[in-house]
């Protein structure tokens, strides 16, 4: 690799910010962040802007089991941010899909024979929303159905569901526009700007085709948002939505939330998932991460040298879950693979590049602690007695 692209990459390090818990989850997630980061330097120069994206980390920063996302340099539980001045800029290998989580309140759940064949009803028939065709994806990957019973104090309903899914629908072109995938929409690729990097290859689009592609993913963002109340009521029946927000998607052309809920609203009520068999939280997010939390991190200083520190303490960020985990003693390195810098971890004699072969579970509620620690949010209240409905 030349030297000017160490010095990039050496570069694209000092824009990560990470609030996350000490653990090897949290050294992946920024070994592979300062490679995707780096590309995206390296095409802001290209296209003559200030080389200045930057990544915040959540307190839940870990790897991702997405593996096309991971090998562009791409991890989880964070905020990147790549606005500046000039045209509108989206950057695609980050991936949204406006995955998501609903939180929906129930005076009565059915009985489980009832919701046996309820959910049996749902795999064979998910129904259309805005006459498109659905496809049962609540039990792919992380996504699930659970039930839980709320504080009897009155504030809620007794019964609480949290739902989380996404639009996989729209992945590919689609009756809304562009996909949101760069690697399944033809459209989208026809619209992109290709950039070789010294780590790999980065898909944008800018101006006019970043502002069209936002629209969709607004688009997106409401659909999915409409599909997971339609999926909860052929379940529950009725429910009373609490919240229901995306917590991987894009805020503005230029802001990406990875794995973590975007605070729009400081009032409401959104979801941190522990394990599916553990009780959860509702919290109440801080509206602005805030320069204290970056002072008292030991992040300012670095920041404000950056001119960073402004897009910082405005971000709006909350965990929505404790994490995958990756259990050591291990060793994270970087090395290169197929001409290419991949991220590697070292663990009992042996080593892969795979993060779904890093992951060993999830974390506990160290990352709960930690958000708390931090004054990102306080504890709303937390449901007990939890009971899987769908799940992998």
């Amino acid at each position: 690799m030349t030297n000017s692209a160490n010095l990039t990459l050496a570069r694209a390090e000092q824009y990560i910010f990470p609030l996350g818990v000490p653990d090897l989850a949290t050294e992946l997630c920024l070994a592979n962040t300062a490679l995707g980061l780096a590309k995206i330097h390296w095409v802001q120069a290209e296209l003559g802007r200030a080389a200045d994206a930057l990544f915040l980390g959540g307190p839940d920063m870990t790897v991702t089991r997405n593996l096309p996302r991971w090998e562009m340099g791409f991890a989880y539980g964070g905020k990147v941010d790549w606005r500046g001045e000039g045209e509108p800029l989206v950057v695609l290998q980050v991936k949204p899909n406006v995955c998501g989580m609903l939180v929906a309140g129930m005076s009565e759940v059915p009985d489980a024979a009832v919701l046996r064949g309820r959910v049996t009803d749902l795999r064979q028939n998910p129904g259309h929303v805005e006459g498109i065709k659905l496809e049962f994806d609540l039990d792919r990957s992380n996504h699930f159905v659970n039930v839980y019973t709320a504080p009897g104090d009155g504030a809620l309903p007794p019964f609480i569901a949290v739902l989380h899914g996404a639009a996989p629908e729209l992945r590919d072109d689609n009756p809304y526009g562009w996909g949101l995938y760069w690697d399944r929409s033809a459209a989208l690729r026809r619209a992109a700007r290709h950039f070789a990097t010294p780590w790999g290859p980065l898909d944008v689009l800018v101006g006019e085709a970043a502002q069209i592609y936002y629209r969709t993913h607004r688009q997106a963002e409401r659909f999915a948002a409409v599909r997971r109340v339609h999926l909860a009521e052929r379940l529950f029946g009725p429910v009373q939505v609490i919240s229901n927000d995306f917590h991987q998607g894009l805020t503005s052309p230029g802001e990406m939330y990875l794995g973590c809920h975007p605070v729009l609203n400081p009032a409401e009520l959104l979801p941190f998932m522990v394990r599916r068999d553990e009780p959860a939280y509702l919290l109440r997010g801080r509206q602005r991460i805030g320069k204290e939390v970056l002072e008292r991190t030991g992040l300012l200083e670095r920041a404000q040298s950056l001119g960073a520190a402004d897009r910082l303490a405005e971000a709006r960020l909350l965990p929505h879950g404790s994490g995958y985990a990756v259990v050591g003693p291990g060793e994270v390195r970087r090395e290169e693979r197929e001409g290419n810098l991949a991220v590697l971890l070292h663990r009992g004699g042996e080593v892969t590049d795979n993060p779904r072969e890093m992951v060993t579970g999830y974390r506990g509620e160290e990352v709960l602690e930690r958000t708390l620690e931090l004054g990102l949010a306080e504890v709303a209240c937390r449901l007990e007695q939890p009971r899987t409905v769908v799940a992998p």
